[in-house]
C-alpha cells in the first residue's frame, strides 16, 4: 500500500452526524485507519438542512479538538476538515462558503439513492456554474448512476428474453458526468460487498472503467471496521492491480 494513503470520505468526528458517538468511538477508529495505512483523513460530517446543521466553523472546531487527542494518543493521523452535502434544493444557497476537499475546487456531494438522473445532472451544473466541482460520494449507491440506465429509462437493463445482461458503460452517466468535470469517490465497503451485490457489482465494474478519482472508508463505527478496509482492499487489488489500488488511495484522479 502506498505511504500516501488518504481517506477521503469519513464520519470519525464525534457526535455531529449518525458517524462516531462520542471521543472514544473516534479514537477507537481512528487507530483501526492508521493501523490499516491511512495517513491522512478528510473528515466529513453530513450537512443536511434541517437535520445535520454542521456549518465549517463547527466542523473546523470539532477537527480541532480531536486532532490534539490524537496526537495525545500517538495516533498518526492528519485531520482534514470536510463536509458530506445534501445534494437537495438547498444547497447551491449554501456556496461558496462551505467546506471543499482540502480547500482544493471539489465539493463532496452525496445524492439521493433514489434521485433521478435529471436532477442529479441540474444540481452538478449549478454547483459547476458557482465555480466548484462536485465530487461525488460513493456513486454506486445511487440509482441514477446505475449503468443499465439511460435517458429512456431501462434500455439496456433487460435482454429480449426479460434476463438481465452485463450492463457496459456506454452513456452511462459517470461517464459523461467525468468528461464535464464531475469526479467520483468509491466506498471501500462497496467493493467489500458491504451494501450488498448489486452495489458491489457496479463498484467494480466503475472501478475496472475508472470511474473513481479517490476512495474513502465512509467509516461510521468501529465494529467491523477492520475487516471491511481489508477485504475493500483485495477487492481493489483484484480489480486494478496493487499500482491501480494505491494510485486511487492515494488520491491521484483529483490532482
Amino acid at each position: 500500500m502506498t505511504a500516501n494513503c488518504t481517506d477521503y470520505h469519513c464520519h470519525l468526528l464525534p457526535a455531529l452526524d449518525d458517524g462516531a458517538t462520542d471521543v472514544r468511538e473516534s479514537l477507537e477508529m481512528a487507530r483501526i485507519l492508521a493501523a490499516f495505512g491511512f495517513a491522512a483523513v478528510h473528515c466529513t460530517p453530513h450537512r443536511i438542512m434541517g437535520c445535520y446543521e454542521n456549518d465549517p466553523a463547527r466542523v473546523n472546531r470539532a477537527i480541532r479538538s480531536l486532532q490534539g487527542l490524537l496526537e495525545g494518543a500517538g495516533i498518526p493521523l492528519r485531520l482534514i476538515p470536510g463536509t458530506e452535502h445534501y445534494l437537495d434544493e438547498f444547497l447551491l444557497d449554501q456556496l461558496p462558503g462551505v467546506l471543499t476537499v482540502g480547500s482544493s475546487r471539489y465539493l463532496l456531494v452525496e445524492a439521493p439513492f433514489r434521485s433521478g438522473t435529471g436532477m442529479v445532472t441540474a444540481m452538478a451544473a449549478g454547483v459547476q456554474k458557482r465555480g466548484l466541482a462536485p465530487l461525488f460520494a460513493h456513486p454506486e449507491r445511487c440509482s441514477a448512476f446505475d449503468p443499465a440506465l439511460r435517458e429512456d429509462g431501462l434500455r439496456g437493463a433487460l435482454s429480449f428474453f426479460g434476463r438481465k445482461k452485463e450492463p457496459g458503460m456506454e452513456g452511462a452517466l459517470v461517464l459523461q458526468l467525468r468528461d464535464c468535470g464531475c469526479r467520483f469517490q468509491g466506498n471501500l465497503g462497496s467493493f467489500a460487498g458491504f451494501y450488498g451485490s448489486d452495489v458491489k457489482e457496479r463498484a467494480i465494474l466503475f472501478l475496472k472503467h475508472g470511474v473513481y478519482s479517490c476512495v474513502g472508508s465512509d467509516a461510521h463505527r468501529c465494529d467491523g471496521l477492520a475487516a471491511m478496509l481489508a477485504a475493500g482492499l483485495q477487492a481493489m487489488v483484484a480489480a486494478v492491480g496493487e499500482e491501480g489500488a494505491n494510485l486511487l488511495l492515494a488520491g491521484s484522479g483529483l490532482d
